[in-house]
This record gives C-alpha cells, structure tokens and sequence, in this order.
C-alpha cells in the first residue's frame, strides 16, 4: 500500500483541515464569549444563536467540498479553482458561498445582523499584533463584509477569467 505525500493528502483532503480550522476558531469564540457571558448572562441566548450559525454556515462549504473530493470524482481541491470547467460538484461548492455571501449581506443589512453582532463582544475581533479588540460597531461590521465580499467576488472573478492549472503530483 503506497502512503500519500503531504501534497497529496492537501489535495484530497483540504476539506477536513477547512472543518478543523473553522472548529477551532469556533472553539475560540467561545473561549472568548465566557467572560462577556459571566459579566451579561442575558447574553447567553445570542451567543448560543451566533455559535450554531457559525459552525453550520461555516462548515457547508467545506462539507460540500468533502462530498465532492470523496464521493463525486473531483480528483483534488485544485479543482476548484477551475469552476468554468463545469464540474458539477464544484458549481455546487461555488454556490454554497454565493448562498453564504447573499444570505449573510441579507442577515447583517436587513435582519439585524450587524446589531446581534456588535452586542456580542468577541465575535468579531481585530488583533494589532499581539493586542486583540472586540468589534462593536454595526458600521464597522458592515464595512468589514462589504471589502471581504468584494474580495471574495474578485476572487471568483479572477477563477472564471484566468484558465488556473490544476496542480497534480509526478
């Protein structure tokens, strides 16, 4: 039995580390959340809402992704950088983050989002080197989305239009 290289188990696997990263963020969150939570315990309701809509959410993706690398053929991750190629379960990864990009504008602009998210202390956060701040400001917030999701259409963009090489081990 042939053992996979890092490149390789990277390649099919990327998803799972995707899943560990966004648990462990998660995991920080929480960390973050106790001592707001002790000082306020009325927050505890919001935060339990915001940690279930994070670790759905965030993991859908990623789960798509691993549906997609395990059973529907796609060889690597490198494939996704290619969705004009049409592969049917990368579209399907390309549309979860357009459904997470539109439903998230929606939540943040038009249901309060923004608000639940400034009143939770240590759900968004800046770190200036070794100095962490707590984001509590809708507008901030709100600004923080819009250059992201700019960023991440740009990134689209730039898959559609430029014709990637998909990486492949020797």
């Amino acid at each position: 039995m042939k053992l996979m290289n890092a490149f390789d188990l990277i390649s099919k696997y990327f998803w799972i580390a995707a899943i560990l990263f966004t648990a462990t963020n998660f995991l920080f969150f929480r960390k973050r959340s106790e001592a707001y939570i002790k000082a306020n315990p009325q927050l505890l309701e919001g935060y339990i809402a915001l940690f279930r809509g994070y670790l759905f959410w965030m993991n859908l993706p990623w789960i798509i992704m691993g549906l997609g690398c395990t059973v529907g053929g796609v060889p690597s991750v490198w494939y996704y950088f290619r969705p004009k190629d049409g592969n049917p379960y990368v579209l399907a990864w390309f549309g979860s983050v357009f459904v997470l990009w539109i439903l998230g504008t929606l939540w943040l602009f038009f249901k309060g989002g923004a608000q639940k998210l400034s009143e939770h202390p240590g759900a968004i956060e800046l770190s200036y080197g070794f100095k962490r701040q707590a984001v509590t400001d809708p507008g901030t917030i709100k600004t923080f989305w819009l250059l992201a999701l700019a960023g991440g259409i740009a990134g689209v963009a730039l898959m559609w239009f430029i014709d990637f090489p998909i990486l492949t081990t020797r």
